[in-house]
């Protein structure tokens, strides 16, 4: 018996040491990344907070504050007060880019206010994700062109499914800046899960159709810095990529190593896991 007790703890032992290891090498460094908040002032007009959760965009106007997706945590409640002090009583819409809780669990903080989201997902959907306290105010089937002086935000609908089944962008046609949600990542690895009938197709259709559709300079990634163009190319040569793997297991090896450098966390979002997943749904 003591021996059988003694070879239990080794093993739970290696367990935790292990666990550790994963969570040290593989999580913490994803969870730092996209935890910690940055600010940037891009104009007098437009604040962008990296981090925090999804990156957030604050484009202030005479009458109406446009907020794109509201963290989470206490970043959710940094950029509430920075919001409230912006906005001067004004009011605010908040356009949530889709429904994973590092975008919209500070949803609850704006209370009062319009909050719009895809209109492709259930109200019971959206409950059982974040709760009653964080449902939009507005369901978005289609296009909310609206003016904030004189720039115009056109708010989307995708209709396709990509990142999830209702993933929303807004696009700023002065500053020729689009804000992607997770659709649009900067050297990070999607998260793709069949709950939210993520779709590699969706993708390529996704990045296809914002680039016909509109004259985009600047993108605000879902995460990740800002840039330009090139992150949309980036993405949709990674997308290229993982499908051609999942269909030619040869490759996968080179597809590994070539994103290797990529944000990501084994199993969960990485290369290997988006090529496994797309092999599932036979793309």
């Amino acid at each position: 018996m003591k021996k059988v007790l003694i070879g239990i703890g080794i093993f739970v032992l290696v367990v935790i040491v292990a666990a550790g290891s994963f969570f040290g090498i593989y999580v913490y460094p994803v969870f730092k990344a996209i935890t910690t908040t940055a600010l940037v002032p891009y104009d007098d007009k437009l604040t962008i907070i990296t981090g925090g959760g999804g990156n957030t965009g604050i484009l202030v106007s005479d009458s109406l504050v446009l907020v794109v997706d509201t963290k989470m945590d206490d970043a959710a409640k940094d950029l509430y007060e920075k919001v409230k002090t912006l906005a001067n009583g004004k009011p605010i819409l908040v356009v949530n880019t889709h429904i994973h809780m590092d975008h919209v669990k500070g949803n609850p903080l704006f209370k009062g206010q319009q909050i719009v989201a895809g209109g492709n997902y259930t109200k019971e959907f959206w409950v059982k994700e974040n709760g009653e306290e964080s449902l939009p105010t507005q369901w978005l089937k289609d296009t909310l062109v609206i003016p904030f002086g004189d720039e115009t935000a056109t708010i989307f609908n995708l209709n396709v499914n990509a990142h999830t089944q209702s993933d929303v962008m807004v696009y700023l046609s002065k500053r020729k800046m689009l804000f992607g949600g997770d659709v649009i990542l900067n050297k990070q690895t999607p998260s793709m899960r069949g709950t939210f009938k993520s779709d590699p197709d969706g993708y390529l259709a996704a990045f296809e159709g914002v680039t016909k559709r509109f004259d985009v300079k600047t993108i605000v990634p879902g995460h990740g810095e800002i840039g330009g163009l090139e992150i949309i190319d980036a993405m949709r040569t990674y997308f290229d990529d993982v499908k051609s793997a999942s269909a030619d297991p040869s490759k996968e090896s080179d597809v590994l190593k070539k994103y290797e450098t990529w944000r990501q966390i084994p199993f969960l979002m990485s290369p290997k896991a988006n090529i496994e997943y797309i092999r599932e749904l036979g793309k």
